[in-house]
């Protein structure tokens, strides 16, 4: 899923930087993931762009949040250099809503696709009991 920060110097978005990531760890237990931290783009107009999928390092299937601070550099004052981050389970529930999904009739599994309908997100597997049908996010194959 990609994920969008902003940065201005004074109010006037901030092109030609290149942002790090100054701490990334998990919400529960504040485990250091910074090591398979995702590279950060820049787009156009302040704006820069990374991808953190659901079951793929630093987002692995035990973690169900990611928090993160972003380091736009030097060039920037710090109440413009640092960016907060959280990357959640919970966000991945609008892309279920809004986003393509294709489920398979056998086993129930739903495959949650990004915006441009060829990238698979999440997955759902479906868990069937006699009480209760139980879905749980995996790595989306």
């Amino acid at each position: 899923m990609l994920y969008y920060v902003y940065f201005s110097d004074a109010g006037v978005p901030k092109t030609g930087l290149s942002p790090d990531w100054e701490s990334l760890v998990t919400a529960e237990n504040g485990t250091d993931k910074s090591s398979s931290a995702p590279t950060i783009t820049e787009i156009s107009g302040g704006w820069y762009v990374f991808e953190i999928t659901y079951g793929t390092a630093p987002w692995d299937v035990t973690t169900e949040d990611i928090l993160g601070v972003i380091d736009g550099g030097s060039l920037l004052v710090d109440t413009d250099r640092y960016k907060p981050v959280c990357v959640s389970l919970r966000g991945l529930g609008l892309a279920r809503i809004a986003h393509k999904g294709v489920q398979d009739k056998l086993t129930g599994a739903i495959d949650i696709y990004a915006t441009d309908g060829a990238d698979k997100e999440l997955k759902l597997e479906m868990a069937d009991s006699a009480e209760t049908i139980t879905r749980n996010p995996v790595t989306a194959d």
